[in-house]
């Protein structure tokens, strides 16, 4: 099975968060995307939008003792949609923290930024909040 850029990145990003965030958090993909077309793909997302499902919400949530981290994750030359865009304004009015990640690299940036520390960071562990 070919996988995508895009779907190469995610991989990466979630097994870099499982590995150096403290405390077990728990890590949510959010499938916004169906792989689907046509009627079927018009069927499936009026079932998930009648659910709660939020277009535009970012692909992984970590939970962690610092709050939630939100992560839209896009291949190198991908930009977020204007859902997107509009979704992770919200969130970061509402003090959530959303970052847009292409690379391992980008995720540490975020980390850095937000003052989470990591495995990497602090090798001899983390001060609980």
């Amino acid at each position: 099975m070919r996988q995508s850029p895009e779907r190469i990145v995610h991989l990466a990003v979630l097994d870099f968060l499982r590995a150096v965030l403290f405390g077990n958090p728990v890590i949510h993909h959010s499938p916004n995307e169906l792989g689907l077309s046509g009627a079927a793909a018009a069927r499936q997302v009026a079932k998930h939008k009648h659910l709660g499902m939020t277009s535009g919400f970012p692909d992984l949530v970590a939970f962690t003792f610092h709050g939630p981290l939100f992560f839209e994750v896009k291949a190198e030359g991908n930009y977020p949609t204007p859902a997107q865009r509009a979704v992770h304004a919200d969130l970061e009015r509402m003090g959530y923290r959303c970052a847009v990640v292409r690379s391992i690299d980008d995720v540490r940036v975020a980390l850095a930024r937000w003052g989470i520390p990591t495995r990497e960071t602090e090798p001899n562990g983390e001060m609980l909040p």
